[in-house]
């Protein structure tokens, strides 16, 4: 390994092409985290020229890059492969350019100004050559740097952009980059005299912006170097590194890397917003696509899989227990398909918009928003044996389970095993048969602390428990929308369920909250601290329209004659079938004898909606 300490311009202005292999995560550098602490050290090592006086400058240093020889063939450019920096060499391009077009647009502003115009000639003769290698056979190797194959549009789009125009593409990560820095560039060049600053900035870029490049030798092991510069301690996520292997691996076994990334991988880079997004809370906060591999991985070894472990857990997998081919090899297509086919599966889990029960129980978990199950439902949604009918009934039972514990207000601390336990009782059923009667089984069998409340438990809490403010708000919006639905299908001639967009209902007391000024309380029927008791509990809630929400919030049942009240309200704008249940059967007075009613009615589609095994 050689390494060399050297200025952005002995890196660019060599006639050498700078390739990021496909195992490399694509352009991920955002504003606040990376392009405005360049830009600062860009301005301060500027106005350090500026204000130099003949004295030397300090320069900046802005990281290493790894960098691994490559033949190439009789009369193209020399190449060099990317193991580590293709981030910092890709900005400093778009940085360039962005100069470039900033120096260019100052011409106008100096026009009239000879010694100016001179000076911003010159450093923008300076840059421009940093941008484009001039002797080129292919057309790619016009580009000093050409990123890995998901950003060559987006790259392309900015690096052919021209001074008036500007990129096409202006929604790519590239193209706001580019933005962002002509932005500043324009706006520090426009302050005070512009021949000099303009000299400055080029000079900056291009003399005191410093990089440790490191040439491997033969010798050097790349995926090696790579995993250790980035395993500990960076940005890289676990995902980038199992890529990496992958397509490693898909090159020593002389597989096509290309369509193995194009036909699995793509869509993970492709779709980078989705996929690296944060998701969860807390310690268990991480990239999607880092949730996901844990989620597939758990899935084929049955155990936690730990974030901070999965690369190393993912590599003991596929060293031991992975796919094979005929020959012994480890079958990368095969691993590599189970992933995307995977994938596909665990955004139908975040983001269900299917019409069969499982669909409807996906929705609703998301709510519940446990996420321990999805290895299981991975599962169940790749086994030849599950049919439609299967993963609904296995849904139904999973619901019905949570659901349950939920309102019962029954620890989730087990849930984690027992989603494993599941997921080894789903296993132990050959392929091609049904795995809902194992889930269905090993569910009923559960005792003790992660028993599945019966009715009778179920009943007690349904009709006594505080749901306002004790249970989130979208659980309680989830279960009044499940009534909601399940009385539509009851009545032969309602509108269907999906004509009520139920995104945009709210939770409403029926008696208020602020119920004094027109809900007298009788002392001698009910209590003050009973009656802020029940009217809390799932009898005195329903769903209404936002709209609607304020007009109802405080007014009384029943009024004078065209007085607003809260049941003409109802009558008069809610089209849903729990007001209309409920107009039906409290037409006159609604007190805690109605909530406590209402409430075992309530119950009574509940119990049917989240059935559980062994009774009726």
């Amino acid at each position: 390994m050689q390494p060399s300490y050297i200025s952005v311009m002995n890196v660019f202005t060599q006639q050498t092409r700078y390739t990021v292999p496909l195992f490399q995560r694509p352009y991920v550098w955002k504003k606040e985290d990376q392009w405005q602490p360049l830009w600062d050290d860009v301005r301060e090592a500027a106005e350090r020229v500026l204000n130099a006086q003949g004295k030397p400058v300090s320069s900046h240093f802005l990281g290493t890059v790894v960098l691994d020889q490559t033949l190439n063939p009789t009369f193209s450019l020399p190449r060099r492969e990317v193991i580590d920096g293709q981030q910092r060499l890709t900005t400093l391009q778009l940085v360039l350019k962005a100069a470039e077009h900033a120096l260019d647009e100052l011409r106008t502003v100096v026009a009239d100004d000879d010694n100016a115009t001179r000076s911003v000639d010159i450093a923008s003769r300076q840059i421009a050559p940093l941008t484009s290698n001039p002797a080129y056979a292919e057309d790619e190797e016009r580009y000093k740097v050409w990123p890995t194959n998901e950003d060559r549009p987006a790259f392309r789009d900015v690096m052919d952009s021209t001074v008036s125009q500007g990129p096409k593409l202006p929604d790519t990560r590239m193209a706001q980059a580019y933005r962002f820095f002509r932005d500043e560039f324009r706006g520090w060049l426009m302050v005070g005299p512009h021949g000099q600053r303009a000299m400055a900035l080029a000079s900056a870029l291009k003399d005191h912006l410093r990089l440790i490049v490191l040439d491997l030798d033969t010798t050097d092991e790349p995926q090696a170097i790579f995993e250790t510069l980035n395993a500990h301690g960076t940005p890289l996520l676990p995902a980038d590194l199992i890529k990496n292997w992958l397509l490693w691996e898909g090159t020593r076994q002389s597989l096509a890397t290309d369509t193995l990334y194009l036909d699995y991988w793509q869509p993970f880079d492709r779709e980078i917003d989705h996929w690296r997004a944060p998701t969860g809370t807390g310690h268990a906060a991480r990239a999607r696509v880092d949730a996901f591999l844990g989620n597939w991985l758990t899935r084929h070894v049955r155990q936690p899989i730990p974030a901070k472990h999965l690369y190393d857990r993912f590599l003991a997998f596929v060293r031991g227990n992975g796919p094979r081919t005929a020959e012994g090899k480890l079958d990368v297509v095969a691993l590599m398909s189970d992933i995307a086919e995977d994938a596909k599966r665990f955004r139908l889990i975040e983001h269900s918009s299917g019409k069969t029960r499982f669909d409807t129980f996906l929705r609703r978990l998301g709510v519940m928003d446990i996420v321990v199950f999805h290895p299981l439902l991975l599962e169940l949604m790749g086994r030849p044996g599950s049919d439609d009918a299967d993963r609904d009934e296995a849904g139904v039972a999973l619901e019905s389970y949570l659901v349950r514990r939920v309102v019962c207000g029954y620890q989730t601390r087990g849930y984690g095993t027992l989603a494993i336990s599941l997921l080894d009782r789903v296993a132990a059923v050959p392929a091609d048969q049904p795995a809902a009667p194992a889930i269905v089984a090993a569910l009923a069998e559960a005792t003790g602390s992660d028993r599945w409340p019966d009715d009778e438990a179920f009943r007690s809490e349904w009709c006594r428990k505080k749901f306002y403010g004790n249970l989130r708000r979208n659980r309680v919006l989830m279960i009044l929308r499940a009534i909601e639905e399940q009385y539509q299908r009851e009545g032969i001639k309602s509108e269907p369920v999906l004509s009520f967009n139920f995104d945009e209902l709210e939770i409403e007391h029926i008696l208020p909250q602020t119920w004094e000024p027109h809900w007298p309380l009788d002392e001698s029927v009910t209590t003050r601290e009973d009656r802020n008791w029940w009217l809390h509990g799932i009898g005195n809630l329903t769903l209404v329209s936002g709209s609607l929400n304020k007009e109802l919030s405080h007014g009384p049942w029943v009024a004078a004659a065209d007085a607003p009240s809260k049941r003409a309200g109802l009558q008069l704008h809610s089209k849903l079938d729990l007001n209309a249940r409920l107009l039906r059967d409290f037409p006159e007075i609604w007190n805690e004898t109605g909530m406590k009613t209402r409430a075992e009615t309530l119950f009574d589609s509940a119990r049917h909606i989240w059935p559980v095994a062994g009774q009726k």
